[in-house]
């Protein structure tokens, strides 16, 4: 990559391939911007899609990644820049550490937006069959506590989906599974911490009964407070 300036951001990078393609393009990224001195503009993000063929969305979880080694620092409004601070070597699995991290925070950020609401509108438009489903899918997490990881993984995460069943907003619907993919994707690593399993389950539990009470507020106080201790398992676990 050769030095650039805000009115002729140009990056010279070949097609990254499909695998692992936010790790393949952060190490890019890396290396290019290794050349470079402290204070630099890189390239935006839409010209750095066009360059590379690949999405904005990969590209931007890429230049999060390297803001958290402090490689480069994103200043909102104006753009990224090279860091003049002194960063952690940044080797492919610091590399891919740091994404994980960076994702996880926007995750966290993302659920905290959108279940608290979930939770709320749960509480005043439920059904007896939606309370009916909930209590059941928690009965399975309960009876799954000591079985198959993926299979209690996986009736975990089904309440997520039906609090938002609950909540008579499909669009709030369809953006809970789309959460919950990345639930999904991330909960081996917190399931395999002492206790996390049983804390979850009561977690459960709480919100149910809040629903249950149709009480909007301490249903999404519940909420809030679970996504919240959420990212300290993440953190322990060493996924934020």
């Amino acid at each position: 990559m050769r030095e650039v300036n805000a009115s002729d951001p140009k990056v010279t990078l070949s097609p990254v391939p499909r695998r692992k393609l936010t790790e393949t393009v952060a190490e890019q990224l890396l290396a290019a911007i290794r050349t470079l001195p402290p204070g630099t503009r890189v390239p935006s993000e839409r010209e750095l899609t066009k360059e590379l063929g690949v999405g904005r969305s990969t590209v931007r979880e890429a230049l999060n990644g390297l803001a958290m080694l402090r490689i480069v620092e994103i200043r909102h409004g104006q753009g990224v820049f090279v860091s003049g601070e002194p960063g952690p070597a940044a080797e492919p699995s610091s590399i891919t550490a740091a994404l994980q991290r960076g994702v996880t925070h926007e995750f966290i950020e993302a659920r905290l937006i959108v279940e608290v609401e979930v939770a709320r509108l749960a509480a005043e438009r439920r059904t007896n069959e939606d309370l009916g489903r909930m209590a059941a899918a928690i009965k399975k997490q309960e009876a799954r506590l000591r079985g198959d990881l993926d299979a209690l993984i996986d009736v975990a995460a089904s309440f997520n989906v039906l609090l938002a069943e609950a909540a008579h907003n499909e669009v709030l619907r369809a953006m809970i599974e789309s959460i919950v993919s990345l639930m999904v994707e991330r909960a081996p690593k917190i399931y395999s911490l002492d206790g996390f399993a049983e804390w979850d389950l009561q977690e459960h539990r709480g919100i149910l009964a809040a629903v249950r009470d149709s009480d909007p507020e301490q249903a999404s106080t519940l909420m809030r407070t679970h996504i919240e201790e959420l990212s300290k398992y993440y953190a322990a676990a060493g996924a934020a």
